[in-house]
């Protein structure tokens, strides 16, 4: 999806309509993504299916606690951690399947350290079994030039009014004292002693002859033996985007227990044999090139009790000054781009209609909730 305001402002950018064309890959099997019951069921074998069915059955109040699950999920004043939470709702099987193999691959820390909140927070890449439980879209929009077009518009627009960009700048609270400040930067920069902390993620791409792969734009892989939890194909998302000679592979390599100075490309060739073993490439295949980039600090990381520390950073920050926090990184957040730019739209009508930057951080808890969408 893309937020009606960013669409009107990167217009320019000339959004096109795209059919989704999704793989996951599970059990040995490749499932077209959105997933359907009937595929999900086919994709887990009568075996596996069986034993999640009775594991959630043998559950006490098995149906009251799945039914509650989201507004249990929010109800944080006591975070039972991860595990607890969702053992007590499927069971041990499905536990063991799919949400105890995603939080150690992705976060890198026992899953009874994480917060309740992460149970569903993400849809395909966290556990496949919700997603069939929830509505996904067919289509996307996708600017024509690739995501790095919207933000040279959007910065070619704020220069032409007069604004700057500065890189490399410390943000300081003292900048604010006469001023209002729409902040999206980490929202740890502003409450520099919260105990809120963020994982990294690697992105490896590698270009591949143009036969080495069909049509999938996204291939989403949630189990533990791969190393990627995602792989996507960006010159599926625009023709902009294709090459005659190549094909290009974005591999998403969550930093979880890797660290941050792990070098991929010395790697690749094992990376290589685990494409193949996933059904993303037809063939062992030698890249014709790989190059990586690490992103720092990218997803926050939803250790137990994390909503109160987030609270509590939010409280500081408004204390200090006239600041307004307001996206991924301010407010702490998994969330979408169009869901960022929902935040930042609300923060500038609270302020423009008088709301002060105290009563801001109480609005903001109403975006605690928000889901990633893949």
């Amino acid at each position: 999806e893309a937020h009606p305001l960013l669409v009107k402002l990167t217009q320019e950018a000339q959004w096109q309509r795209q059919v989704r064309a999704g793989t996951l890959v599970l059990k040995g099997r490749k499932l077209s993504y959105p997933l359907d019951p009937v595929r999900f069921i086919a994709g887990l074998g009568v075996k596996t299916t069986t034993s999640m069915a009775l594991g959630w059955l043998k559950r006490p109040n098995a149906l009251r606690q799945t039914m509650s699950w989201e507004s249990d999920r929010r109800e944080v004043q006591e975070d039972e951690g991860f595990q607890s939470f969702v053992v007590k709702r499927v069971g041990e099987a499905a536990y063991e399947q799919f949400y105890e193999p995603y939080a150690r691959k992705v976060w890198g820390i026992e899953p009874d350290d994480l917060s309740q909140t992460v149970a569903k927070q993400r849809v395909s890449t966290s556990n496949p079994m919700s997603s069939i439980l929830k509505k996904t879209e067919k289509h996307f929009l996708y600017p024509r030039y690739g995501m790095a077009s919207l933000i040279t518009l959007l910065r070619n627009k704020l220069e032409a009014v007069g604004g700057e960009v500065k890189f490399e700048t410390p943000f300081s609270a003292k900048q604010s004292e006469f001023g209002t400040t729409f902040f999206t930067g980490h929202l740890g920069s502003l409450a520099p002693e919260a105990k809120l902390s963020h994982r990294g993620l690697y992105l490896l791409y590698l270009s591949v002859p143009p036969d080495a792969l069909d049509n999938t734009d996204t291939w989403y892989v949630p189990e533990s033996q791969y190393w990627f939890g995602r792989v996507s194909q960006p010159g599926r998302f625009s023709s902009e985007l294709q090459a005659q000679s190549h094909k290009v592979l974005c591999i998403e390599i969550p930093e979880g227990k890797w660290g941050p100075d792990q070098d991929f490309v010395k790697q690749v060739d094992v990376v290589r044999d685990q494409l193949y073993a996933a059904g993303i490439l037809n063939a062992r295949v030698s890249p014709i090139e790989a190059h990586q980039k690490f992103l720092p600090k990218v997803y926050p990381m939803y250790v137990r009790n994390w909503v109160k520390e987030q609270r509590q950073a939010l409280e500081q920050a408004a204390e200090q000054a006239n600041i307004y926090p307001c996206g991924r990184q301010g407010l702490f957040l998994h969330c979408n781009m169009d869901q960022a730019v929902e935040t930042a739209a609300a923060a500038v009508d609270h302020w423009s209609t008088g709301g002060d930057s105290l009563s801001w951080t109480k609005r903001c808890r109403d975006f605690a909730d928000f889901r990633v969408r893949d």
